[in-house]
């Protein structure tokens, strides 16, 4: 039912048992709900950065979704703050501070995958989750990030 609580066994059966409502609560921001899809490239796996490019998107404030070594991130203008987090494909390019800055070595080797508009991260979600594996669920902090 719309707005009821229930609990959430997401990632196998963890037994998270995270609050989350079946319903997305509309705060009046457009985008706010905007998706995209971040991958951990093979050579960033090997390198266990997985839970660093984790981090930094928690810390960005985005709410993970989904997630099977491949991410989807919902918030705020994700999509193109996504590209800036992640930084130039060019590891030579990428700025310190991006993810690629931080810890690409070559261009062959740079760590993520990030959609680049929001119709490829659409596409790119619906290749690898079916809706139902997406997680809806109300973020206790989206009041104070977005100062509702």
């Amino acid at each position: 039912a719309d707005g009821a609580q229930f609990s959430c066994l997401w990632m196998g059966d963890l037994g998270c048992n995270l609050p989350f409502s079946l319903s997305r609560c509309p705060l009046g921001i457009p985008g706010i709900q905007e998706r995209t899809l971040v991958a951990v490239k093979p050579d960033g796996v090997q390198r266990r950065l997985v839970g660093d490019v984790i981090k930094r998107f928690e810390r960005r404030g985005f709410k993970l979704v989904g997630m099977k070594l491949l991410q989807v991130w919902e918030g705020y203008n994700v999509v193109r703050t996504s590209r800036a987090m992640v930084g130039d494909t060019d590891s030579a390019e990428a700025k310190p501070g991006t993810i690629r800055g931080d810890f690409s070595i070559h261009v062959s080797r740079n760590v993520v995958h990030a959609s680049d508009s929001v119709e490829t991260a659409q596409r790119e979600i619906s290749l690898w989750f079916h809706s139902n594996e997406l997680v809806e669920w109300d973020c206790c902090d989206y009041s104070n990030t977005y100062q509702l």
